[in-house]
């Protein structure tokens, strides 16, 4: 059987067949570096909700209901509103209208499950509880499923405006709320399908790069003004006006093979940006990228 090809991700040669068989670990790992490292408080709670979490995804059982602790809901109090005030003023108005029709408080953590409900009678999506981090072709098999993993966990209160890794913050305010529009519930569907059904790593790191430049770290091109999208943009308080106004921010209109072609660092902030005109406009690039690749889905 032919090797997989090589795969440069980040500037740092990888094993293909991670990208095609990853790893599923089944305890906690937190990163070196990480805020709540030290905090054995943070890091039991960190592992309960990490078992329980991944009990429910692995038995597909949905999200939990979670009884947040005082902390958490200080924590979301704290970087809620900030959020809120930015999302106003700078990002989409399809993420904008969503957001309200889901009824996201910022004084309230919101039960997942819940807005589980809403978004499958609205767009046919669900969502998936998460132990943490997912690698990316696990990830999106349950994308390919129209259903999207959350975790549960608030960030480390030490560092309410960071976290190294996506929570319950960067989830539940960036990523659910545009799954309420229909093209972008289709767009990352299609980009889950693919994903999960190609063989060939080079394939599939394209894919991350397509979904990284549009779902995580897109921008939007709205009447005129160029707004916010991607959910890596949104979830952050520092992120979005550097996004927007930093000279040290490249930004670009959306060429898909040059954006297939263009590295990214996850560990900083982005200094490459693309911009898409419309949300029609990208499921159109993602459907043809896929027919190009040759990928069944």
């Amino acid at each position: 059987m032919k090797e997989p090809a090589a795969v440069i991700e980040y500037g740092v040669p990888i094993d293909p067949r991670i990208m095609i068989e990853p790893p599923d670990p089944a305890t906690l790992e937190l990163e070196p570096g990480h805020p709540g490292l030290g905090d054995a408080g943070y890091v039991r709670r960190r592992m309960e909700l990490f078992m329980q979490c991944r009990r429910h995804r692995l038995e597909n059982l949905g999200p939990p209901l979670i009884e947040y602790t005082s902390e958490e809901n200080r924590i979301w109090r704290e970087v809620s509103p900030k959020l809120d005030e930015l999302h106003r003023q700078h990002a989409c108005s399809i993420y904008l209208d969503a957001k309200d029709a889901l009824g996201i408080s910022a004084t309230e953590i919101p039960q997942l499950r819940l807005l589980s409900d809403r978004l499958e009678r609205e767009t046919q999506m669900h969502l998936v509880p998460a132990e943490g981090p997912l690698a990316y072709r696990t990830f999106y098999s349950y994308i390919a499923k129209r259903g999207f993993p959350v975790t549960q966990f608030i960030r480390h209160g030490s560092h309410p405006e960071f976290t190294p890794e996506p929570d319950m913050i960067h989830d539940c305010l960036g990523h659910v709320p545009p799954l309420m529009n229909r093209d972008y519930a289709e767009v990352l569907t299609l980009i889950g399908k693919a994903a999960f059904t190609s063989p060939d790593p080079l394939q599939v790191l394209a894919l991350k790069r397509f979904s990284w430049f549009s779902i995580e770290f897109g921008l939007i091109e709205e009447a005129g003004e160029t707004k916010v999208f991607g959910a890596g943009i949104l979830s952050s308080t520092g992120e979005i006006p550097f996004s927007l106004f930093s000279r040290e921010v490249k930004r670009r209109p959306f060429v898909t093979d040059e954006v297939i072609e263009t590295d990214y660092d996850p560990s900083r902030m982005q200094d490459q940006l693309f911009i898409i005109p419309s949300f029609v406009w990208l499921r159109r690039e993602i459907e043809g990228l896929v027919r190009r690749m040759g990928i069944a889905v």
